[in-house]
């Protein structure tokens, strides 16, 4: 009876011991922290409606809307704010198309309709609500233009165009100057580009 009971004490120490020297408990793994949400669009500002140098000077391409149409919209989603269709062409990338009687011209890439690029001339000039920028439509002086962006950073000229682009890349907009023929008119493009984020 003696050797019955030491031998059951002696397994269950074993058992207990076995028991004790199981694998730890797995850590509690620590959640990670969620990423931030993205940051909200930028507000849109509409040129028809608003004075945009006193509103937002430092406007881009991006926070811009004629007619309810930004750079990047879906162009045929917002068609019917855009009045009658005056001519339409085809560049290498892009459907080429002009509304207000040549006053807005939309250049929608063929791939995925959106807008790549808005231009706003002389003919739209009326419908501007920011004197300065109206001025610059009509007049085309350089210095005003320089008042409103600042120096330029570059320059390009498309002799078969008959076009002069004064360039500011860092907010997607160009100054255009055309001779059509004789006749002299400016124009405001908005256009895609990449921030120094590398946004579009």
């Amino acid at each position: 009876m003696l050797k019955r009971t030491t031998l059951f004490c002696i397994v269950s120490v074993l058992v207990l011991t076995l028991a004790g020297c199981g694998a730890p408990p797995a850590p509690v793994e620590e959640e990670e922290p969620a990423a931030p949400p993205p940051p909200p669009p930028p507000p849109t500002y509409e040129l028809t409606e608003l004075e945009i140098t006193v509103e937002e000077p430092d406007f881009t391409s991006r926070n811009i809307s004629v007619l309810g149409i930004k750079v990047g919209d879906v162009t045929r989603n917002v068609e019917e704010n855009l009045g009658a269709v005056v001519n339409t062409r085809t560049g290498e990338q892009d459907y080429i198309t002009a509304y207000q009687n040549g006053g807005l011209v939309i250049h929608t890439f063929k791939l995925t309709g959106k807008a790549r690029k808005i231009e706003i001339t002389s003919f739209f000039a009326d419908q501007i609500e920011d004197p300065k920028l109206k001025s610059l439509l009509e007049n085309g002086d350089l210095d005003e233009m320089r008042e409103l962006f600042g120096e330029e950073q570059g320059t390009e000229e498309i002799e078969d165009a008959g076009e002069t682009d004064y360039i500011y890349a860092d907010r997607g907009i160009r100054f255009i100057q055309y001779d059509v023929q004789g006749q002299k008119i400016n124009a405001i493009r908005f256009e895609e580009y990449r921030d120094d984020s590398g946004n579009t």
